[in-house]
């Protein structure tokens, strides 16, 4: 999930962290500061990879995250945007695993969780809660007090996600589809690009 501003240089350079050297210096962060800065230093319990949180990329399991609903409203600090300015990069587990052997994990909730736990073997995805990450409303409630942790359970890619990763793109409407589509054909890219007509991913 990032804003529409980054795609061009990622398409151009691949998907990175924060201080990697393809790294877009004019990045527009849509995310939480200080969370970010936090991550910097917390470690990723599971070796391979190992490292600390800062060190990943990270990517959602589906989509109507905590995250994009503080983006639309404005709330904890949130610069609020319009939902068209941001865009899903969506990959498919499998290409992770062909291009970035050995760098990459899971996690079955918020990685920055001391309940969350991490997990290097595809073989565990069972362990995440899929009703919840696939929810559009996740409050915690009487019959579950960890849904909000779950709902943000993440796949993470130490270092570096090429482009050959990206399977399509999503976009919140057929304007945004196009200018997409535009910039993808100047780069001689195929990709397809999907618009969130059943809102899977965006809010209503």
């Amino acid at each position: 999930m990032v804003h529409f501003d980054n795609l061009e240089h990622l398409l151009r350079n691949g998907m990175c962290r924060q201080n990697h050297k393809l790294a877009d210096p004019d990045y527009i962060n849509i995310g939480d500061s200080d969370l970010i800065s936090q991550r910097q230093d917390y470690p990723a319990n599971i070796v391979p990879p190992g490292g600390n949180l800062g060190d990943y990329v990270p990517f959602y399991f589906g989509g109507h995250s905590p995250m994009l609903l503080n983006i639309k409203t404005g709330h904890r600090g949130i610069k609020k945007r319009p939902q068209a300015d941001i865009v899903f990069i969506v990959c498919s587990i499998e290409s992770i695993i062909e291009h970035c052997p050995g760098k990459w994990c899971f996690t079955d909730g918020h990685a920055k969780n001391t309940l969350t736990v991490f997990f290097n073997s595809v073989d565990d995805l069972e362990k995440i809660d899929w009703k919840v990450v696939s929810s559009q409303y996740w409050n915690n409630n009487d019959e579950d007090l960890d849904r909000m942790r779950k709902k943000q359970a993440e796949f993470l890619v130490k270092d570096y996600v090429p482009v050959a990763c990206i399977k399509s793109i999503a976009v919140y409407n057929q304007q945004k589809k196009e200018q997409v589509e535009t910039m993808l054909q100047r780069l001689g890219l195929d990709i397809s690009v999907k618009v969130d007509t059943k809102q899977k991913l965006y809010y209503p």
